[in-house]
């Protein structure tokens, strides 16, 4: 149901109104009386309950796609975890050069302004060439897109061992980023299942 809050009009005389003519209420603006029938990815994870999930985020991302499949690209949510959001760029935008701008002005910008608060940090995951060799060496080469962040909190991450399908991974920072640590390696190293983190 909506319902309408009129204003009062100027009693003054005008080109298109006679004087003494009584003035017409004129509608403002339609308010819902139920908000929860309203379209939710306009509201953040403290407005209206718009929680952060992988179906939420890549709901709220269908705002930047048109642009990004104009430019022979897309983006894919790879995983949320502790509001650690973890994106992969796909086609053109994942290969351009101005990836990270991409990130950081239009797809971060969109996200934040809905969820607020509840994200803590947004990774890119990448699709380097050659990096599907596991090893120490390509592990903490993939983590290069993470060291900003905990270098930001006064951290470190660097990768200690791998064997069979553990990698060891000493780390000094957040739990939510060490959650992103994870996801990060398990999603590009698909044999690697279980990450431990020390410190």
């Amino acid at each position: 149901m909506q319902f309408y809050i009129f204003l009062p009009i100027s009693c003054k005389s005008t080109g298109s109104q006679k004087l003494g003519q009584s003035p017409q209420p004129k509608p403002v603006r339609a308010v819902s009386s139920n908000p929860s029938s309203l379209s939710p990815e306009i509201y953040s994870s403290e407005g209206l309950g718009l929680h952060l999930t992988p179906e939420n985020v890549d709901l709220v991302l269908e705002e930047v796609r048109p642009y990004l499949i104009s430019d022979g690209g897309n983006v894919d949510v790879v995983d949320v975890v502790d509001g650690v959001v973890s994106l992969k760029l796909q086609g053109a935008c994942g290969s351009c050069p101005s990836s990270t701008t991409t990130m950081k002005m239009g797809i971060e910008r969109v996200l934040k302004e809905k969820f607020g608060e509840a994200i803590k940090y947004i990774f890119q995951v990448s699709d380097d060439i050659g990096s599907n060799i596991t090893s120490v060496e390509a592990v903490n080469a993939h983590l290069d897109i993470l060291r900003p962040a905990i270098k930001n909190y006064g951290g470190s991450v660097e990768v200690v061992s791998i064997e069979g399908k553990d990698c060891v991974v000493k780390y000094i920072g957040p739990e939510s980023i060490g959650s992103g640590i994870k996801a990060a390696i398990k999603e590009k190293f698909s044999d690697i299942s279980n990450v431990v983190l020390t410190d």
